[in-house]
């Protein structure tokens, strides 16, 4: 490593055979030293551009005003943009969020080409997301605190999962729910005669 000058430069200096143990060891060293490592680790990953596989099918959501929604969308029910794939152009963006291995793009209303409108537009909801979440309780109690629409309070269906609605911000109904097995696996619970 040349080039590099800092305090360990005696440490590399010597042989390892030569290297005797810190005995005790300073515990203001190993901390300083866990710091440095785990700025280097966050730095790294920081860097490295994750790849994420497109499902086959996947919907485009259109708003009129879309990067109020992708801040509702993160803030409110936690999906998470693959900030790399966003494509900008003039006043207007294309967005691509993923919740677990689903995925959906967001943009804006395109009257010209696609023929695609918000519901906010039309006057009614047209579409409804259907999501399955970790922890549907959590991400319930999270949604609504961040001030959601709930058009369905959480509950159980008899067909096997716990689940809620929400609208949002331009009227795009999403449907979040969690199977009963999953409900058990993480030790949640369930009714009993479910």
């Amino acid at each position: 490593m040349s080039g590099i000058s800092d305090e360990f430069d005696p440490l590399r200096a010597l042989q390892p055979d030569r290297v005797q143990p810190d005995d005790p060891g300073d515990p203001a060293v190993v901390s300083r030293q866990k710091e440095r490592l785990m700025s280097m680790i966050e730095d790294s990953e920081q860097r490295v551009s994750p790849t994420y596989r497109t499902p086959g099918i996947y919907p485009r959501l259109a708003y009129t005003d879309e990067r109020a929604a992708l801040d509702y969308l993160v803030r409110v029910f936690g999906l998470v943009e693959i900030r790399e794939a966003r494509m900008e152009h003039d006043d207007h963006m294309l967005a691509w969020l993923r919740l677990g291995e689903g995925m959906l793009m967001i943009g804006h209303a395109n009257h010209d080409v696609h023929e695609i409108y918000s519901p906010q537009e039309l006057g009614h909801t047209t579409t409804m997301v259907n999501v399955y979440v970790h922890d549907v309780d959590a991400h319930y109690a999270h949604a609504v605190a961040q001030g959601a629409d709930v058009t369905m309070t959480l509950q159980d269906a008899f067909f096997g999962e716990r689940r809620y609605e929400a609208t949002d911000l331009e009227g795009h109904r999403w449907h979040f729910a969690e199977r009963f097995e999953a409900i058990r696996a993480r030790g949640g619970s369930i009714p009993e005669d479910a």
